[in-house]
């Protein structure tokens, strides 16, 4: 069974056991009482269920907040966050920390990555992986720096480059980071110096688990 099947049997059976009930009387005041104790601590029980927290009810149960696995429960976290851009263009004459902005977007589940910007916002705090792969042509033995930044912080860095005119050189990374709600993610360039982008360079990232 789902987790929104179980959802929505819930929400009937509920609705079925309170509309039933008359309140005329003290005695059916106190057995509204009773019922009412009793939907509290089985919305508790399922919303621990479904998410594995124990601060959840059924107004803040969402899909993102459905954990994956175990008694039949689907994996839509790690499903509704993902997302890959390809660099687009190729570019030259941008300097080092300058924020890489992939334009050309294949996929954006959720649409928490801005093309425009070139940052991911976490939707949810998480484990996350992400993977920035530059092609790149340098002049002389300049090397392909870049890192990738969670709120400012390095988390990974990738250099590439040939001691030589005129080279065609490609590197990739892949980091699986920690990622609080809210933290902004992004590739920019370290050590950068006459650099040339080319348009397939990629950055992509998805949600693993929740946490």
């Amino acid at each position: 069974m789902s987790a929104m099947y179980v959802y929505h049997f819930v929400i009937l059976l509920l609705s079925i056991v309170v509309c039933g009930q008359n309140t005329t009387n003290a005695s059916d005041q106190k057995t509204m009482s009773d019922l009412q104790n009793r939907m509290a601590l089985l919305e508790k029980a399922v919303g621990k269920f479904l998410t594995g927290k124990d601060d959840v009810n059924f107004t803040n149960i969402s899909g993102l907040k459905i954990r994956g696995g175990g008694f039949g429960i689907p994996g839509f976290n790690t499903t509704l966050v993902a997302f890959s851009a390809l660099y687009g263009s190729d570019m030259a004459g941008i300097s080092t920390g300058y924020i890489l902005k992939f334009s050309s977007v294949i996929t954006n589940l959720g649409n928490y990555y801005n093309p425009t910007d070139g940052i991911f916002v976490a939707p949810v705090h998480g484990l996350y992986m992400f993977q920035w792969t530059m092609i790149c042509y340098t002049s002389g033995s300049n090397s392909c720096g870049t890192s990738l930044r969670v709120n400012n912080a390095g988390k990974g860095y990738l250099y590439s480059g040939e001691n030589g005119n005129g080279y065609h050189h490609t590197g990739s990374k892949t980091v699986i980071v920690e990622v609080q709600a809210g933290n902004h993610v992004w590739v920019q360039t370290e050590n950068w110096s006459n650099i040339f982008i080319q348009a397939q360079s990629s950055f992509t990232g998805c949600l693993l688990s929740i946490l």
